[in-house]
């Protein structure tokens, strides 16, 4: 049992100060004093990333534009209460390959795969009020098909026409992922090993553990979704997300008690412990993608909600202009990080700021 898994399970969390920050020894140098590949090394599978074009002038107003667009929106919003989007959430299919203990009977229903012609027009609307963050999700979106045989990366070509800047997958990483065009991938990993099979399904952990260091892709992070079950595996997996070179950063959000599924959400108090590890590990370096600002946020019941900043779209076509939470009743309750990021964006917290930028414009 290594040091710091025996003192978690004792309760007792190593003395920040008295420790090594984990900078002094950095994560390349464990990774190459094992003999294991950095990330720069890995192989990367033919046709999954475009090769670089040369620089063309164009290309200075684009990235211009994408520069003085952020700071026009944060105006509008904050000064003059203009709630427009700046991302998107579009449920494409509400197939899934799984049936998670968290999730409501509507995310796995498999009754449908949404037209392409449909999601352009849900892209055109959202484009048109302001978002220029696409997320598709489902079910598992990397199930979706159409009867013209396209499939999820069409559907990033197309909002790259559409002119969204960044698009997203996020996947539960039960198939291979490696050919994705997405800019970014998110991997929900709800826990270390047994803790994440406990949620998903047994054997699931081997199996995104194995699509992650296969894929070869540059921008890929995990997310968990911390409960009753799991809480207990935080401090592991963050350790794992730091030690995995194919790993980037790992963000943490807290059981929303959806219908059905309230028996996994924590009590208030054993939610802010957990909270108060996670600062503490990010304090120490660890690649944690949540805000300190935006964590401690979440530790308040009921804080004013800005989720306007993200649209959604349904599986039904229903278009709501902020999270379905809203609609269920469960705000009070939320334990989407996101909600924390956002309303710290908002009250300008120059670390969430940053980790914003971060996130939404790597590289």
């Amino acid at each position: 049992m290594r040091k710091e898994d025996a003192m978690e399970k004792a309760g007792v969390f190593k003395n920040e100060k008295a420790d090594q920050p984990v900078d002094a020894f950095r994560r390349e140098d464990a990774i190459q004093s094992s003999g294991a590949f950095r990330r720069e090394d890995a192989i990367q599978p033919v046709g999954a990333f475009r090769k670089k074009e040369a620089f063309q002038p164009a290309d200075v107003w684009k990235t211009l534009g994408k520069l003085t667009y952020l700071p026009r929106w944060f105006f509008r919003s904050r000064i003059l209460n203009q709630k427009r989007p700046l991302q998107t959430v579009l449920f494409v299919t509400d197939y899934c390959n799984l049936k998670c203990r968290h999730c409501m009977e509507e995310g796995h229903q498999g009754s449908r795969m949404k037209p392409y012609e449909e999601i352009r027009k849900e892209l055109e609307y959202s484009y048109q009020r302001g978002s220029r963050f696409i997320d598709f999700e489902g079910g598992e979106p990397t199930l979706w098909r159409d009867s013209e045989g396209r499939t999820l990366n069409d559907l990033y070509r197309l909002a790259k026409e559409v002119g969204f800047w960044s698009c997203t997958l996020t996947t539960n990483g039960q198939r291979p992922f490696s050919d994705t065009l997405a800019d970014t991938v998110w991997v929900s990993v709800d826990g270390y090993g047994k803790y994440h099979d406990r949620v998903r399904g047994k054997g699931t952990f081997a199996r995104l553990d194995r699509h992650i260091r296969e894929a070869g892709h540059p921008e890929v992070s995990i997310a968990m979704a911390v409960n009753r079950i799991n809480k207990d595996s935080v401090g592991r997996l963050i350790r794992y997300a730091h030690e995995n070179p194919a790993i980037r950063q790992i963000a943490f959000n807290f059981h929303t008690p959806f219908p059905g599924t309230e028996d996994l959400m924590m009590d208030w108090e054993e939610r802010n412990r957990v909270i108060d590890k996670i600062i503490a590990y990010k304090k120490r370096g660890y690649p944690i993608m949540n805000s300190v600002s935006g964590l401690k946020i979440m530790k308040k019941r009921g804080f004013p909600k800005d989720c306007w900043i993200a649209n959604y779209i349904l599986i039904d076509g229903r278009r709501l202009p902020n999270c379905p939470g809203s609609i269920m009743g469960a705000c009070d309750d939320c334990g989407f990080s996101m909600a924390g990021e956002m309303y710290s964006v908002l009250r300008m917290k120059p670390d969430t700021i940053l980790a914003g930028l971060r996130l939404r414009m790597p590289g």
